[in-house]
């Protein structure tokens, strides 16, 4: 007797087989819907149904640019708690951001997530992706070229850039500012960290280095959704054509090139690898050059793109609101007599910039969603609330902004709110809602934190923060910029203009499109 007639004769036949496989997944489907929903130790938190019991709303809503929204929705409909996946918490509450990303006494750190994580092609994870103790012995050496003294030391050069963009927006009647002002923050960040500018403003178009970066952000976020289910990246990664991996590798190698090409100078040129390096000679733990190399591209995509699109945002609001544009512009015009008085120094004195900038922040975030975490063994607290091990969490900030849990007006433009009542920029505009000294009283401003916090958050902020103001104060000196002509290109053009910031895709960063400006040059009397 064969020892295939042991077995009954229906597990012999190939759709029966089929029938048993078909049956017990049904069945794990079904155990895994009712224990994500009701019996998951997150089952207590409220979230929308679908996303509660399964992780492919999320991977799917990420994968189309619409996650930040789709996010920002469910809080507004469940409060400042949402389950986005079955071991994922999204939090929009001040208190979380430190309970989160900050470093506490004696809690560990709660790690990234590795869906977003990964070695750069020369085998090292850069500054932003490696581990708490390498993070912390690079970041003390990458300080001192992001700190207040070199950037004063940096300053022609940035207004040097700033200078040639000006010159280039004078021969132009109409300004697709996405592209020009994207030109200019790449422009001067490239050349601080490689000793060379991309030549975008001079070439007038986008450096094959730049424009490799926006095309892969929208991949990348695409292979993270993907990577949520292994085998399916597994099959995807087989996908990927070899041409692919050739280009990051190329793109990288470019990078490596100009590092090195910088490095063998040994110039005294105060850029960033001048800093880097005095620093490195003198550390007990010096970065090797594949963790300077490693972090020579995110260095500047995060001083780059971010920068442009804080500008980008605040143009739009601005123009959505010429009362608060007209403001601002009075004050930069009566605080400077010549365009050579606006220094990095002197825009760091202007009131109502920093409050036009901050509220853009809120607004129009740089990163609108959120850096996720783990929680670590034993779990955590936040929000006064203990959140069990394994749990994503993280703050997504265009939902943290835009709740009216956090806000009065949250929907609204108002640099106002960041002013003391006393100040006489306090007024209350017709494109405003009605304000008085007490709506804003009860703002939870501390959930305001575009650069994040703890031992993780921007190196660069100071140098964003005086490129902005630099590069805002000295168009608004310069020209009086308007909407486009509704007579233009059938209005298509003042539409890009008069669309919300928000309507915009994000894939980690926001996907801008086209806005087109009119800068008409105003006469100075000297």
């Amino acid at each position: 007797m064969s020892a295939s007639s042991f077995a009954p004769d229906f597990i012999q036949t190939w759709p029966s087989a089929i029938l048993i496989l078909c049956g017990v997944s049904l069945s794990y489907l079904i155990y895994s819907i009712v224990y994500n929903r009701y019996f998951h130790p997150l089952a207590k938190y409220p979230g929308p149904w679908l996303w509660t019991i399964s992780r492919a709303p999320f991977a799917i809503s990420l994968a189309r640019g619409d996650l930040v929204h789709d996010t920002h929705r469910y809080h507004q409909k469940y409060g400042p708690i949402v389950r986005l996946a079955p071991n994922e918490l999204s939090f929009i509450k001040a208190a979380a951001w430190k309970d989160i990303y900050s470093h506490r006494v004696g809690v560990p750190e709660f790690t990234k997530n590795p869906i977003w994580t990964e070695k750069t092609p020369n085998g090292v994870f850069s500054v932003i992706n490696a581990d708490l103790d390498d993070h912390t012995r690079q970041r003390k050496i990458l300080n001192h070229a992001f700190s207040p003294t070199a950037l004063l030391a940096q300053e022609d050069l940035i207004q040097r850039y700033v200078t040639l963009l000006i010159d280039k927006i004078r021969t132009q009647d109409v300004t697709n500012i996405t592209d020009w002002i994207t030109y200019c923050t790449f422009d001067i960040v490239g050349d601080l960290m490689f000793g060379k500018p991309f030549g975008c403003i001079e070439e007038e178009k986008y450096h094959y280095w730049v424009s490799y970066l926006f095309s892969n952000l929208k991949a990348a976020c695409i292979m993270s959704a993907v990577k949520f289910y292994p085998s399916l990246f597994w099959l995807l990664i087989k996908m990927v054509p070899k041409r692919a991996f050739k280009e990051r590798d190329a793109h990288f190698d470019l990078s490596v090139q100009w590092v090195r090409e910088r490095v063998a100078t040994r110039t005294e040129r105060p850029d960033f690898l001048k800093y880097i390096l005095d620093s490195n000679e003198k550390a007990a733990q010096p970065m090797s050059m594949p963790e300077i190399e490693a972090s020579s591209t995110v260095l500047v995509l995060a001083g780059s793109e971010t920068t442009a699109t804080q500008l980008l945002g605040t143009f739009t609001h601005l123009l959505q609101h010429p009362s608060k544009l007209a403001k601002l512009s009075g004050e930069i015009r009566s605080r400077f007599r010549t365009e050579k008085e606006i220094t990095l120094k002197a825009v760091d004195e202007l009131e109502y910039m920093r409050a036009v900038l901050t509220e853009n922040s809120r607004m129009a975030p740089s990163v609108p969603g959120q850096v996720p975490r783990i929680v670590p063994a034993h779990g955590n607290i936040i929000n006064g609330i203990t959140i069990p091990p394994g749990t994503y969490v993280g703050v997504p900030q265009l939902p943290a902004y835009r709740s009216p849990l956090n806000f009065a007006h949250p929907e609204h433009f108002i640099p106002e709110r960041w002013l003391s009542a006393e100040s006489p920029l306090f007024t209350c505009d017709s494109s405003d809602p009605e304000f008085t000294a007490s709506t804003f009283e009860n703002d939870e401003k501390a959930v305001l934190q575009p650069f994040s916090v703890g031992p993780r958050n921007c190196i660069g902020r100071f140098l964003a923060n005086s490129e902005m103001r630099l590069i805002l104060a000295r168009l608004l000196f310069v020209f009086d910029p308007e909407m486009p002509s509704r007579d233009l290109d059938k209005g298509r053009l003042r539409e890009t203009i008069e669309r919300k910031w928000d309507s915009q895709r994000t894939y980690a960063l926001w996907e801008r499109n086209e806005r087109f400006v009119k800068f008409v040059e105003r006469q100075v009397e000297v």
